[in-house]
């Protein structure tokens, strides 16, 4: 269970008797329907217009309104093309102006940004930040962002929002130290199995493809239904490796484990500001045998170390992560929605 779906929860056991809350799921579609109406009645200076395909109208907003840092909008306008799963736009405007443009992806219950998963940090361009917390707020609809903002989050004045510990290993240190000697000896027996028959290859053509496939198959039955970022997350980070150069503020890399041309493992990693991010991890199976998971990523940190950068967020929310970090950071996720959803939730509705 997610951060997020943990707030949902509470308070849902006390919700009144079984009959009670299968009428309350009957009515939820209504409450919310009705929640998205009020909002629209009751605010003020921001005006929400819907659209269910992208057009030229979202193409002069977008060019309009500031781009987001270190992304084109080129690049951006990959993450609002259609995919299987269903997207939205929203255009906010006040005074006749373009003041945020929100594609969003559906999600089990919920909507979330379509830079979400795939470049870490970022909702939707905005001419500030104070606009796009109007908008969102505008929206009478439930959006979410589970992971990945910083404390100004909370600028942006969402229903609830909540800060998560991330381990980190410090790249610049001598890191094999403060691990466990028996995570220390796992390490290097993961080494010995991998690395007598197993290369790291870097940004190779197609690997990127397998690395997202993989991740697919790998969640896809997973009640989390993260996957449906999968299509978005390939052809955006595509597209950016291309446009990429050495000097690029950020970059995104593929390192994969091969065994001859085979590959068993894979990770995509975002650089930015000195700093790792894993943003897709995967293995095959297949080589669980010589623990070819523990041997991808001591790659990739090692890799990282390499390359001169400081830091390697591992996230957080898993005990396996502590193994290999030590330092901490924080990072923030945040939910938007009307009080009447809220309440859908705290009484166990939804």
């Amino acid at each position: 269970m997610s951060h997020s779906d943990a707030i949902d929860s509470a308070g849902a056991n006390a919700a009144g008797s079984g009959f009670e809350r299968a009428l309350g799921r009957v009515a939820a579609p209504a409450v919310i329907s009705a929640a998205r109406i009020v909002t629209r009645l009751t605010t003020r200076g921001v005006h929400i217009a819907w659209f269910d395909a992208w057009n030229s109208t979202l193409d002069q907003a977008l060019d309009a309104l500031p781009a987001i840092p270190y992304c084109a909008r080129d690049l951006y306008r990959e993450l609002t093309q259609p995919t299987s799963v269903r997207k939205r736009h929203v255009l906010a405007t006040e005074n006749g102006q373009p003041t945020a443009l929100i594609s969003l992806r559906r999600r089990r219950r919920y909507w979330e940004p379509v830079a979400y998963q795939a470049l870490p940090g970022v909702i939707a361009p905005a001419s500030s930040p104070a606009a796009l917390g109007r908008a969102l707020n505008a929206l009478g609809i439930e959006v979410r962002i589970e992971g990945g903002l910083k404390a100004d989050v909370a600028d942006l004045r969402p229903r609830t929002f909540w800060s998560q510990e991330r381990r980190q290993v410090d790249l610049q240190s001598d890191y094999e130290a403060l691990w466990t000697s028996k995570h220390r000896n796992n390490v290097r027996r993961a080494r010995k199995r991998c690395d007598e028959f197993m290369r790291l290859r870097i940004d190779d053509e197609g690997d990127l493809e397998w690395c997202c496939a993989q991740w697919s198959r790998m969640w896809e039955s997973n009640d989390a239904n993260e996957t449906v970022a999968a299509e978005d997350r390939l052809r955006f980070w595509r597209a950016f490796m291309r446009w990429q150069t050495a000097d690029s503020p950020i970059r995104f890399h593929t390192l994969h484990l091969l065994d001859g041309d085979r590959r068993a493992a894979g990770n995509v990693l975002m650089c930015q500001d000195g700093v790792v991010l894993g943003q897709c991890i995967v293995r095959d199976p297949e080589y669980d045998h010589c623990a070819v998971g523990v041997r991808s990523m001591d790659s990739a940190i090692q890799w990282s170390a390499s390359a001169g950068l400081r830091w390697f967020d591992l996230g957080g929310g898993s005990d396996y992560k502590r193994l290999w970090g030590d330092s901490l950071s924080l990072g923030y996720g945040a939910i938007f929605r009307p009080k009447a959803v809220s309440a859908l939730y705290r009484f166990g509705l939804l």
